[in-house]
């Protein structure tokens, strides 16, 4: 990613907003006019030397992670986000667009060209960047533990999203604060950007002092890395203190085209997404159940594509509705995979009940439930609970994984509705543009 970076490693050295640069320049402006003009700066290094400043530089690494996760409504044709594109790799929504990049999502056919992916990429590093970035200027401007602990979780979080979406593969650079060339990283197996995960959650929780809404963040971080490496029961035993009322939410906002949700743009508005019913034979029935935790309209016009019967998503309906990035619920429900790997179906049971009863759902009987039938189960009511906020795919992956259960029988397989078939492949690849690191090797696996 060279020239990604290249070209970007000046804004991330002072993140501001929705990535703006800083500019300092002196200007002695001596004429013979009747004028004198200073340079209205937008923020100077100075300025930053303080509580706002330090708070405008989180601002802007929170944006550019809204960005990657939930896209937005600028750029040409809206920009996707990493949510909905992971929700097509799964069996969250159907492509009812015409983008071939997006298409090439649903049937998870990609190539490392692929225009939507790349973005994305560069979208969730830039994230990544901008919260190193800021940690880096914490020291010369001035000590905020808090600040310091919020953007330690969300490059953790950075990992955690290549980890469950990407191959194994995925580069970090670095992109000194103070100035200089690129770092450039070397290649991250999948079980290496967990464990780079769980160091920074564990930072994170170190830093965070007494503010029990950034440790939690970090506790549902490092559990859900966890996760990812195998470890279940002591996934489970991270989050045990996690209130169930928790949430940490990615926040959209109207204010403008980019802090606009980018998964009610491409949904609600451009209808290029759509809930899925059963997708390749292996998907949940997201309509068919009617589950308030999945609403819905739709099924009586096409969608942007003029040949796919559209169904709306309503889980995010405004441009500005915020979208949960780690809750108390997903605590639980850690909880709840851990009682499933050890085969104990009435924890399980009581668990989900208890959180169903919170949505007036009736009861699931669990009774002689058992082995992967039981996981199933639990993961069925997690996709329900988590739907589109990018953590189908990485469970699905998971099952794969971690319970060893065949891809045919857990990811949407066989014929596509649009023609052709599912591809095997179960991860997006690591983009050509990253071959610019001499470090490239593309997929490890």
């Amino acid at each position: 990613m060279k020239k990604l970076f290249k070209i970007k490693a000046k804004h991330v050295r002072w993140v501001l907003g929705t990535f703006i640069l800083i500019i300092y320049t002196s200007m002695n402006v001596s004429c013979d006019s009747v004028v004198e003009v200073t340079d209205p700066d937008i923020v100077t290094p100075e300025s930053l030397n303080n509580e706002a400043g330090l708070q405008t530089l989180r601002a802007g690494s929170l944006g550019d992670l809204a960005v990657a996760m939930s896209g937005s409504a600028a750029g040409h044709g809206a920009t996707t986000g990493l949510i909905v594109m992971s929700g097509l790799m799964a069996d969250e929504y159907d492509y009812s667009g015409t983008f071939p990049t997006r298409r090439e999502a649903d049937t998870r056919n990609l190539q490392n060209i692929n225009t939507d992916m790349n973005t994305i990429y560069g979208n969730l590093h830039l994230a990544r960047a901008g919260a190193e970035t800021t940690i880096d200027l914490l020291a010369n401007y001035g000590e905020d533990p808090e600040i310091e602990s919020e953007m330690q979780s969300i490059i953790g979080f950075s990992y955690v999203m290549f980890a469950e979406t990407f191959c194994g593969g995925v580069s970090f650079s670095k992109a000194p604060a103070n100035g200089g060339d690129l770092i450039f990283g070397e290649p991250l197996t999948t079980e290496q950007m967990f464990t780079a995960a769980v160091s920074w959650f564990d930072q994170a929780q170190t830093s965070a002092g007494s503010s029990e809404k950034l440790i939690n963040l970090a506790r549902l971080g490092k559990a859900r890395s966890l996760l990812g490496l195998g470890q279940i029961e002591a996934s489970a035993a991270e989050v045990a203190s996690v209130p169930t009322g928790f949430t940490y939410n990615i926040e959209q906002s109207d204010n403008s085209r980019r802090q606009e949700n980018g998964i009610y743009i491409m949904t609600t508005v451009r209808r290029q997404f759509s809930i899925a019913d059963g997708k390749g034979d292996n998907g949940l029935m997201y309509r068919s159940a009617m589950d308030p935790r999945v609403p819905w309209d739709g099924g009586t016009e096409f969608g942007q594509d003029d040949i796919t019967l559209y169904y709306n998503q309503l889980k995010f309906n405004s441009a500005s509705t915020s979208v949960a990035l780690a809750s108390g619920i997903e605590a639980r429900l850690i909880e709840a995979e851990a009682a499933a790997n050890a085969d104990d179906a009435g924890t399980v049971q009581d668990i989900h009940n208890e959180l169903r009863a919170t949505m007036g759902l009736s009861d699931l009987d669990l009774t002689g439930i058992s082995g992967d039938d039981l996981l199933l189960a639990h993961f069925a009511e997690r996709a329900f609970w988590l739907f589109s906020t990018g953590h189908r795919q990485g469970d699905l992956r998971r099952l794969v994984d971690v319970y060893g259960m065949p891809p045919s029988e857990v990811f949407p397989w066989g014929d596509y509705f649009k023609g052709g078939q599912y591809s095997p492949n179960l991860k997006f690849p690591v983009p050509q543009s990253e071959s610019n690191n001499p470090n490239y090797v593309g997929c490890l696996d």
